[in-house]
């Protein structure tokens, strides 16, 4: 079972500016190399997801090994998205963890209603079924900025914005990004747009001075 270690020893946290920062150096981390880290996570995770799930429809495993090793997949998933949102496990504190269980609360009563249409039929088990399970791989990436969005709303920042990259985005993530800084928690979450769990965008903040975090 992979464990999807994203974080680095490398790196160490400035707590006020809610950033990596490299240990040699001192210079803070481009935010790009952290959504790197944290795609390759989302990579590994629904490599592993669609191994489950080709096994699950080649008759390998049960139907409910699949599901409680689906479940054990996303819940590594989302601890890892929530430590890397708040510079590593040294800094999760309750609240990220409490930030993390309703996630996964949330994401545990999705699989358990596709097991459900599995088991009665109304799912196949064909690629249509692959496609579906991938998805719990890429929320993922709304766990992390879920997470992060908690942490900057309770330190310094006052505003967000939406920020598009390469890659999958929609006409709602497109409409979200128009409407430019925004009082923080005010915008469409990522994943609920209708691109849903493909979304590849993110937050950008800045603070009341307008520094951008």
């Amino acid at each position: 079972m992979a464990q999807f270690n994203i974080l680095t020893p490398q790196y160490g946290w400035n707590k006020r500016a809610q950033r990596y920062y490299d240990l040699s150096s001192g210079v803070f981390v481009a935010s790009k190399n952290i959504r790197a880290a944290l795609d390759a996570s989302i990579v590994a995770g629904k490599k592993e997801i669609d191994n489950l799930t080709q096994k699950l429809i080649k008759s390998q495993i049960s139907l409910a090994d699949w599901q409680t090793q689906m479940a054990h997949t996303i819940k590594l998933q989302h601890v890892a998205a929530a430590s890397l949102s708040v510079g590593g496990w040294a800094q999760a504190t309750p609240a990220v963890w409490g930030r993390a269980g309703a996630e996964l609360r949330k994401q545990y009563a999705f699989l358990q209603r596709l097991a459900l249409q599995i088991e009665n039929g109304k799912q196949p088990l064909n690629g249509s079924l692959v496609v579906r399970a991938s998805m719990y791989g890429e929320a993922q990436r709304s766990a992390f900025e879920q997470s992060r969005r908690a942490e900057m709303k309770a330190g310094r920042a006052v505003e967000e914005r939406r920020e598009l990259h390469p890659g999958k985005t929609c006409v709602d993530c497109n409409d979200q990004a128009v409407l430019g800084w925004q009082p923080i928690g005010t915008l469409k979450r990522i994943g609920d747009s209708q691109c849903r769990m493909n979304c590849n965008c993110t937050f950008g903040y800045r603070d009341s001075q307008g520094n951008i975090l």
